[in-house]
């Protein structure tokens, strides 16, 4: 199947605050900026997101999460208003083989949490997702990540919540229409 994403590779996110932020497709020379982004995560943070401590990111797994496909992984990154240059945000998108089905993660930098750029991150990575063919996406949340399954609830999309190994794994059906998704 082809897919048109050119569209996507970089747009602007309003924020309800009015703040204009840049995001992208990641590119495998982000990695550095990653690793410079992952410094300035609080430790709880990087918890609720990697489910353990990891203290830094090795060029390993920043080669891992940069270095994608572009179709069965995919991610884009929001970058700072005031230094185009580093990271604030990071949404991401891996596909589980043979399916039309990806895991999903967003990760926003501590002092840019609670102003909506997780929610708009995941709203651009489902149109992303939409335009390459997937119809589900699933997130596994720990509980006490409240602010990350109430964000899964505010899409308005169906979703079915599941408990699978201490986490909760919410599978969110994006194969529906955006117009019939806002009501």
């Amino acid at each position: 199947m082809e897919t048109d994403v050119k569209d996507l590779e970089q747009t602007t996110l309003t924020l309800p605050d009015g703040t204009v932020v840049v995001a992208r497709l990641i590119q495998p020379d982000d990695m550095r900026a990653l690793q410079r982004f992952h410094t300035r995560l609080s430790q709880r943070s990087i918890y609720l997101r990697f489910f353990g401590v990891v203290p830094e990111l090795s060029d390993e797994r920043a080669r891992y999460f940069t270095h994608l496909d572009g179709q069965d992984r995919f991610a884009y990154v929001a970058l700072d208003p005031n230094d185009p240059d580093e990271i604030i945000g990071v949404v991401r998108m891996d596909r589980e083989p043979g399916t039309d089905c990806g895991e999903y993660a967003v990760i926003v930098e501590d002092r840019w949490q609670g102003r909506g750029l997780g929610f708009a991150l995941t709203r651009l990575i489902i149109a992303g997702a939409r335009r390459r063919g997937y119809r589900t996406m699933y997130a596994m949340v720990l509980p006490e990540n409240v602010r990350m399954l109430n964000l899964l609830r505010d899409l308005g999309l169906p979703a079915r919540v599941r408990w699978v190994d201490g986490m909760e794994r919410v599978e969110v059906d994006i194969s529906v229409p955006e117009q019939q998704s806002l009501a």
